[in-house]
């Protein structure tokens, strides 16, 4: 069977989905050489397939011969490029592909201002990324709960103190828009009150997600678990897990995690309650990291942690304690 323009491109798309660029060119390459033009839609496949590791000049030089072979650049292609950038928080790249496309007239859609939300939450700058959302605004586009979820991504890697009463503002507005918000979006707002240690503000925003009749996944619980442990109240966080694997959803090694944080970080410290979670994880066949490890460490004592290492863990060494910052106090709770 000779092969043709879909032929060819199925295997760029291919290629491209895995984020492997290097093999998504070379069959653009064995399309060339058996003479076949490739066109636009290929062109941004190929953009797209720089997505995965965030390589905006990649992108750019595709566009490039875009250009140079006479292809329309549409809104799809500075987008696509948008969201290269975006994936490495390259905020001066996005903007300025943005700003080359309205030059050439080509009108942004919802796609492409979602993307440059997204270049910012990358970032970290939750003021610019409701910068963009004003001006899609503006433009009449109106929101959707992939802007809406990226408004609130944006809020949860601010590490604003504000974050977690931004995150919960942003949700407010998705919902009074109309916008139909997933499980992802409700994570999100969570991980923003967990990053900010406002537990009972995650709380409410769980039980929110809950009275909407989604059903919570392990990020989720995992981020609520989070606030509850650092602050050592290692009962909530155990009614937590208890009520996360009565809705079916085991636990994972981050969540584990958590738990021997609250129990570490409780005062008295709860060594046996630690023993016996890490004992079960074990069991379950959840993977030991340095982080569970440590948190063990933490709760039962170095010398108790090296005997559960050697009976449990095949001699594992406990990982050494980190050195402490510079101008940090000594003394001070890992």
């Amino acid at each position: 069977m000779e092969a043709n323009i879909t032929s060819y491109a199925s295997a760029i798309y291919a290629h491209a989905r895995r984020g492997d660029a290097a093999s998504a060119e070379g069959w653009l390459k064995r399309m060339v050489a058996a003479g076949i033009d490739p066109d636009a839609a290929t062109y941004n496949v190929l953009i797209f397939s720089h997505s995965a590791k965030g390589n905006a000049f990649g992108a750019e030089v595709w566009l490039a011969e875009m250009r140079s072979r006479g292809l329309e650049i549409s809104v799809c292609t500075y987008t696509t490029v948008i969201n290269v950038c975006a994936k490495s928080g390259d905020m001066s790249a996005a903007e300025r592909w943005f700003q080359q496309m309205l030059e050439e007239n080509v009108q942004p859609t919802v796609a492409t201002f979602g993307a440059m939300m997204d270049t910012c939450a990358k970032a970290g700058d939750m003021v610019r990324a409701e910068q963009w959302h004003d001006r899609m605004i503006q433009h009449g586009i109106a929101p959707n709960a992939h802007t809406c979820g990226a408004m609130v991504n944006a809020c949860a890697k601010a590490r604003s103190p504000h974050s977690a009463e931004a995150a919960e503002r942003w949700l407010d507005f998705s919902e009074n828009a109309g916008v139909l918000n997933d499980v992802v979006v409700y994570s999100s707002v969570i991980d923003a009150c967990a990053k900010a240690g406002d537990a009972e503000r995650a709380m409410r925003i769980f039980r929110r997600m809950q009275a909407k009749g989604l059903k919570p996944h392990i990020l989720a619980y995992t981020a609520l678990a989070r606030p509850f442990a650092y602050r050592g109240d290692w009962i909530k966080v155990e009614s937590i897990a208890q009520e996360m694997i009565a809705s079916g959803i085991e636990r994972n090694e981050y969540f584990v995690y958590a738990q021997l944080v609250s129990y570490s970080a409780s005062q008295p410290r709860q060594g046996h309650s630690a023993e016996q979670c890490f004992r079960s994880a074990i069991a379950e066949g959840i993977p030991v990291n340095d982080h569970i490890v440590s948190a063990l460490a933490r709760s039962v004592g170095r010398p108790r942690c090296a005997e559960l290492m050697k009976e449990l863990c095949g001699g594992r060494e406990v990982p050494a304690r980190p050195r402490p910052a510079q101008g940090r106090k000594l003394g001070g709770r890992a």
